[in-house]
């Protein structure tokens, strides 16, 4: 089999998985109802990443896009959570939340950087935003995670 051809197998295989990968996460974070919406968005952020790391190796910018709704979704209900005055605890830290959400914020306005680079298929641009945020990642649970 030329290179080609495999490389359009790979492709149409790894655009499949994805789908079906999005529809499997997404029915996850709907079986989390009842779990702090912090905890939904931090599951969800940990499947995304794990996307986007295939699709760095493999080349592959599309396998991006349809794993980020449930992202965006279970970001959609922490929000509503904020807003409305939920309790919301971090596991430390706890009188220091309005730092929490100005760092989850600005993750945020850096993942859109990366989503849009993973449409224009910037491999670079998604692997530093990929860096970036994982270093982001680190200092947030190095200051609000036990």
């Amino acid at each position: 089999m030329n290179r080609k051809r495999f490389k359009s197998i790979i492709i149409g295989v790894g655009i499949f998985g994805s789908c079906l990968v999005g529809t499997s996460v997404m029915s996850q974070i709907e079986l989390r109802r009842g779990m702090n919406p912090l905890k939904q968005e931090m599951l969800a952020l940990e499947e995304v990443f794990e996307s986007i790391i295939d699709a760095v190796i493999f080349d592959n910018m599309e396998l991006i896009k349809p794993l980020i709704f449930p992202f965006h979704e279970a970001r959609k209900k922490f929000e509503q959570a904020v807003r409305i005055g939920r309790n919301i605890e971090l596991p430390k830290n706890k009188q220091k939340f309005e730092e929490f959400i100005k760092l989850d914020d600005k993750f945020h306005k850096e993942f859109e950087i990366l989503e849009e680079a993973a449409e224009r298929g910037q491999k670079g641009v998604v692997q530093d935003q990929t860096h970036k945020l994982f270093d982001a990642c680190v200092v947030c649970h190095e200051k609000f995670r036990k």
